[in-house]
């Protein structure tokens, strides 16, 4: 019952984010819309930062649990814009307010968690050294990232699910492309260690 109730709590928020910007929103008004007193409302939270915080980590478990198959770093974009565009409104709220930190750092490891299983659908295990495989996936994250905020800065006012699919046709699949060529690299390095060990 106190999970259900925590739940209620941070589905609200939502509500009324997707409404007006979260400076406006008070614990009064959280409390009336969903039907509990302040005094339930303060044993499952400090204050209404506090349900920001809880719900975009509830969005990260909730991204964490969805299978993820897609079949290019560009389509990766387009599943956080999907993801967005659930609660847009309320996200940009977020985004405009004190908040803003909490949440980029979600977002952060949105974009760390699709492009991983990106590439543990696509690819084999060991396709290349560890050190090359974390640079680039922390280089791919990085632009997704940065991309996502950009979105967000501008207040979603261009299409970005657009924008993804003109970057598919000027760049094709360079990421897969990168991918190939490392573990290339990385086949013709085994073969060279195995040719040198004794029979």
């Amino acid at each position: 019952m106190s999970g259900f109730t925590k739940e209620i709590i941070i589905r609200t928020l939502f509500e009324l984010l997707n409404e007006k910007h979260l400076a406006k929103i008070t614990v009064k008004d959280i409390v009336e819309r969903c039907g509990v007193n302040r005094n339930t409302f303060y044993y499952h939270f400090r204050d209404i930062s506090d349900v920001v915080e809880c719900a975009l980590l509830r969005e990260v478990d909730q991204v964490f649990e969805r299978p993820v198959e897609v079949d290019s770093v560009l389509e990766c974009l387009e599943v956080l814009v999907n993801l967005i565009g659930e609660n847009k409104k309320a996200m940009l709220h977020i985004y405009c307010s004190v908040q803003r930190e909490t949440f980029t750092s979600a977002l952060d490891k949105m974009c760390q968690y699709i492009v991983k299983q990106y590439i543990i659908h696509n690819f084999e295990e060991e396709i290349m050294e560890k050190e090359d495989m974390k640079a680039l996936m922390h280089f791919y994250k990085c632009v997704m990232t940065g991309v996502i905020l950009d979105w967000m800065d501008h207040r979603m006012s261009y299409d970005l699910t657009e924008y993804a699919g003109k970057l598919r046709s000027l760049y094709g699949n360079t990421f897969e492309k990168t991918l190939e060529k490392a573990a290339e690299k990385f086949r013709r390095q085994l073969s060279a260690k195995a040719w040198l060990l004794p029979p």
